[in-house]
């Protein structure tokens, strides 16, 4: 997964407060796809940064991962203080992710787009990004002539592996259950740094450090990260939302410790089977790769963008996508219904958890009632199905 970089006056937002629909349009598809996300750079004063959020959820912009607005001293007095501004935050964003990772930057003031260049990034006009090949990114025209048609394949199957949603698991490792107010605390490990992989068609690290955007954003409040039996979004056995999920990184790898509720089925299930069967149990997570490195024989995981941690039973399949549950409204949720998933996932986290909403979830729930009203003509099924988990987690809340 790489990163766009996107403005807004001029370039998503036109005059009279319009929005760029084809370049919205083309935007969502490579996020849907798994092939972008989105960073707002904007010359806007930060103190438009609320006003500028409403915005973008109010017209469907998907995979909006940061939003930077200007915070120099003085925004807004000098012609040359937006400049400034998106040079400062452009090379920011360069030292985090590096040039390979940002696809490309769009803005409509070309003295942008030559400071973007000067910094070896590409830089596209609205109506250029809008009108861009969806099969553009397949393209060999910039592989420099001296890679071979071996490297060449090798580094196209780990760039296209990178956009897919992928799991990794292990053995169960070493993990301790203890007491505490009459929960069970589960504490182990999701993944192992610096440990070579087996079972993939390569070999495969996690670097340390890997988790640390993720674990940033949970404590940020920005992404709610589940701990699930088996990759079910259906049988959460905790959650960071609700503060009975705690992740973190130490020298080992990624460390898991969760309440899990003895009164909960699938609890009660995970707990019989750690006491008389842990040899059966295996750990896992759930990521985008947003960073990774290839040599040609192993692959380092960089950074990973986590979605869930899970708990396997055996039989289950250590590598499979989540196919049920709350990530079919993850996967449909932007284009469909009409809200960013993340929010989405944060409101019915709260829904199910029984929590009093705040406004922006409340609109987040009018906004998916309105879009699931019943039409005359039928309901797509993947939107009824969507409609009736919705339905179904807040039964299970009441």
């Amino acid at each position: 997964m790489s990163y766009v970089i996107v403005d807004l006056d001029g370039t998503l937002i036109l005059d009279g407060d319009r929005p760029n629909q084809p370049l919205i349009d083309r935007l969502n598809s490579q996020v849907m796809d798994g092939e972008a996300q989105i960073i707002i750079v904007s010359a806007r004063p930060i103190e438009r940064l609320e006003e500028s959020r409403a915005w973008l959820q109010e017209h469907s912009v998907a995979g909006v991962d940061e939003i930077y607005l200007n915070d120099f001293e003085g925004a807004g007095e000098g012609p040359n203080v937006g400049l400034a501004f998106k040079r400062f935050k452009y090379e920011e964003l360069i030292k985090e992710y590096g040039v390979s990772e940002i696809a490309y930057v769009v803005d409509n003031d070309a003295d942008v787009r030559d400071m973007a260049r000067s910094l070896s990034l590409i830089a596209f006009t609205p109506d250029e990004a809008a009108a861009m090949d969806t099969t553009a990114d397949e393209s060999t025209d910039d592989v420099p002539e001296s890679d071979t048609a071996d490297e060449q394949n090798n580094d196209r199957s780990i760039a296209e592996m990178s956009k897919n949603y992928e799991t990794r698991a292990l053995p169960m490792s070493a993990f301790t259950l203890s007491d505490d107010d009459g929960q069970k605390v589960f504490t182990g490990y999701a993944a192992m740094f610096n440990q070579p992989s087996s079972g993939l068609p390569f070999t495969e690290v996690i670097r340390p450090g890997a988790f640390k955007r993720s674990l940033s954003r949970v404590a940020q409040g920005q992404k709610v990260i589940s701990f699930l039996f088996g990759h079910d979004e259906m049988r959460a056995l905790a959650t960071t939302a609700s503060g009975r999920l705690s992740l973190s990184e130490d020298e080992v790898g990624l460390k898991v410790e969760a309440r899990l509720d003895p009164a909960d089925p699938d609890a009660q299930k995970v707990l019989s089977m750690l006491k008389w069967e842990p040899q059966s149990a295996g750990m896992s997570f759930a990521f985008y790769a947003n960073k990774d490195a290839w040599d040609g024989e192993t692959r380092e995981i960089l950074e990973a963008n986590t979605t869930e941690v899970s708990i396997l039973s055996v039989g289950q399949s250590p590598a499979y996508p989540a196919t049920i549950g709350l990530a079919a409204v993850r996967k449909i949720s932007q284009d469909r219904l009409g809200v960013d998933a993340e929010a989405l996932m944060t409101t019915l986290e709260s829904v199910k958890a029984g929590n009093e909403l705040t406004e922006a979830e409340v609109e987040v729930i009018d906004t998916v009632r309105t879009r699931l009203a019943p039409k005359r003509s039928g309901i797509d099924p993947t939107i009824a199905a969507a409609q009736v988990l919705i339905a179904r987690l807040r039964d299970d809340a009441i």
